[in-house]
């Protein structure tokens, strides 16, 4: 137990230092395996995460010391610091390309003017509800999950492009248009405990971002939108746009880089002010002996002396 505590920080320590998880496997030699579920549990506790560059961590818990991982619970570094975030609403449409679905064991929910669309379910990939809409084009709906990171979003909806192309051909003998597939509906809501008294029940606000949403497909065109409710949580953060909701999340972390580096200009600005007024003395200095060297040149040009007999 205590060898684990320590090894918790150790990782911590050298991610936050910059190393990525093979260099620590390596470095303390034990396996890429064993450093991975260290990573993961300090990721799932809002302690690091994943950056964009492939293999790198971030800290956002800075300041840990070792006698920090000496608690009986790890998970207690990480509380409030990594608010859930729920994917629900995730729709994409796909056109037909050739081929007729034979839907005749799907479900009815609901009859329309001109034709009676028709559901079928399935477990792949965390739940998936198929609508055909009239052999023109089937919609995908994927069931709601929480999210460990964002760029599940991504990896989700090529496995589902993937998935339903593979699908329908084999099943249906159905040609699906994968390449002009687009993102119809996105949800992604982010619990915010602490501020679950501010919203009445049925109250909602919404923000027109004007701009289109972050694409996930080439031919998306989604309006980007964000909006408070009280569903899935009880004070729900929701956005139809992926980079919305990651500056959304960056949000706390931001404000307290800022913090930090105000205090910092603040304890040295005594010393900033002094390179300042230096700085400004030295170009002062450097424009006044740049502006007698030109006129020395002209006078030069202008009596058509030697350099020699004008120095």
């Amino acid at each position: 137990m205590v060898k684990s505590k320590k090894l918790y920080y150790t990782i911590y320590d050298k991610i936050r230092s910059g190393k990525k998880p093979i260099t620590i496997s390596k470095e303390l030699n034990i396996s890429k395996q064993n450093v991975n579920y260290y990573i993961s549990r300090l990721d799932k506790e809002g302690i690091i995460e994943k950056t964009n560059v492939t293999g790198f961590f971030k800290v956002l818990k800075t300041g840990l010391k070792e006698k920090d991982f000496e608690s009986k619970k790890i998970l207690s570094l990480g509380t409030g610091l990594k608010p859930i975030t729920n994917l629900h609403a995730f729709q994409i449409n796909f056109p037909i390309l050739e081929g007729k679905v034979e839907d005749s064991d799907w479900n009815i929910k609901e009859r329309l003017k001109n034709w009676i669309p028709k559901y079928k379910g399935l477990t792949n990939l965390g739940g998936l509800t198929i609508k055909n809409n009239n052999n023109k084009s089937i919609t995908v709906f994927a069931h709601s999950r929480n999210l460990k990171d964002l760029s599940e979003v991504h990896n989700l909806a090529f496995k589902i492009r993937a998935f339903v192309a593979d699908y329908f051909k084999k099943k249906h003998n159905v040609l699906l248009d994968v390449f002009n597939c687009q993102t119809k509906n996105l949800n992604l809501a982010t619990q915010d405990k602490e501020a679950e008294e501010m919203i009445s029940k049925g109250e909602r606000f919404e923000l027109d971002l004007n701009k289109i949403a972050e694409k996930i497909f080439k031919k998306d065109k989604l309006k980007g939108k964000a909006w408070i409710d009280g569903s899935p949580f009880k004070f729900s953060v929701e956005t139809s746009d992926l980079e919305w909701k990651r500056n959304y999340l960056r949000m706390p972390f931001m404000t307290r880089d800022i913090m930090q580096a105000t205090h910092y200009i603040a304890k040295n600005y005594a010393s900033h002010v002094k390179i300042v007024e230096q700085t400004s003395n030295i170009l002062e200095k450097l424009n006044r002996r740049l502006s007698t060297r030109k006129r020395k040149v002209k006078l030069l040009d202008d009596d058509q002396t030697t350099l020699g007999d004008f120095l």
